[in-house]
C-alpha cells in the first residue's frame, strides 16, 4: 500500500501542481521514518523524509493549496 501511496505523489508532482514543503521537529527524540511519513501524509497529504541536520527532522513535500 505504501507504494501506491507513493506513485500517486509522483503522478500529482507531474501534472503541473507547485510543491511546498515544511519542515517537522520532534525536538530531541529524533526522526523515524514512518513517523515521518504519517504526520505529512496526515496533515498536509503529502510525503515526508527524514533528514539529517543539526537535530534530525521530517521535510514534507505537499501539492500548494491554491
Amino acid at each position: 500500500m505504501f507504494y501506491i501511496f507513493i506513485l500517486g505523489m509522483v503522478a500529482k508532482e507531474t501534472q503541473g501542481e507547485n510543491t511546498c514543503h515544511t519542515n517537522i521537529s520532534y525536538g530531541n527524540e529524533g526522526c523515524e521514518s514512518m513517523v515521518c511519513s504519517l504526520d505529512c501524509a496526515t496533515n498536509w497529504k503529502g510525503f515526508g523524509e527524514c533528514v539529517s541536520t543539526k537535530s534530525p527532522n521530517c521535510i514534507c513535500a505537499y501539492p500548494c493549496p491554491n
